[in-house]
């Protein structure tokens, strides 16, 4: 597993490779969007504490659903599929940008992520991940063993301003990621067409 140290600034676990490269600060912290996160947190804390949302609902029982050797991600459903991906994704990359992702355990649902950004109409975020993708791995394909991606990234050299820039742009959120997986989890029934981010 990989080893996780605290952002020396907001104290949030990242990884020590990426403490290293960074001075000891997580991705937002040292790109300076960590006030623009955090209020993000703060709204998705208080959407969480809505137990009746059904996005909440939804998200809940995909985690537990993966997470249970009944069932695992190929109990899914497509759209189940490529919600839950892009979900990590976006989890992941706030939290310590994309070279957190990919060295993490959700960069095994890289291509599902991928389609996933598409089918929601999230054509930018795509186009970044498919940039960070190639930064990091070229044309080769994304290793679904975390192992064999992690030996791969540490083996890497790369000029860290190309995931920066990636990382900072992904969130600026240019497609307003929420929404448009709000309107897939409606348009594919995973939630009731009536569910809202207004609570309407």
């Amino acid at each position: 597993m990989a080893q996780k140290v605290g952002c020396s600034s907001c104290g949030a676990e990242i990884l020590a490779e990426t403490a290293a490269r960074t001075g000891g600060l997580c991705m937002p912290c040292k790109n300076g969007t960590r006030a623009q996160i955090d209020a993000g947190k703060q709204w998705a804390a208080e959407r969480a504490a809505r137990e009746s949302d059904p996005l909440r609902v939804l998200w809940v029982s995909l985690v537990r659903r993966v997470n249970d050797a009944a069932f695992g991600f190929e109990s899914f459903s497509e759209a189940e599929k490529l919600y839950f991906a892009v979900g990590l994704l976006e989890g992941e990359v706030y939290n310590g940008g994309f070279d957190q992702y990919f060295s993490n355990s959700s960069g095994s649902f890289y291509e599902h992520a991928a389609r996933g950004l598409q089918a929601v109409g999230a054509t930018r975020s795509a186009q970044l991940l498919a940039d960070a993708k190639h930064a990091l791995f070229g044309d080769s394909a994304v290793p679904t063993d975390s192992t064999e991606r992690r030996a791969h990234l540490r083996a890497l050299s790369l000029d860290s301003n190309v995931l920066d820039s990636l990382d900072t742009q992904f969130y600026e959120d240019p497609d307003e990621l929420g929404a448009l997986m709000e309107r897939f989890a409606k348009e594919h029934r995973l939630v009731p067409a009536v569910a809202s981010t207004d609570g309407a």
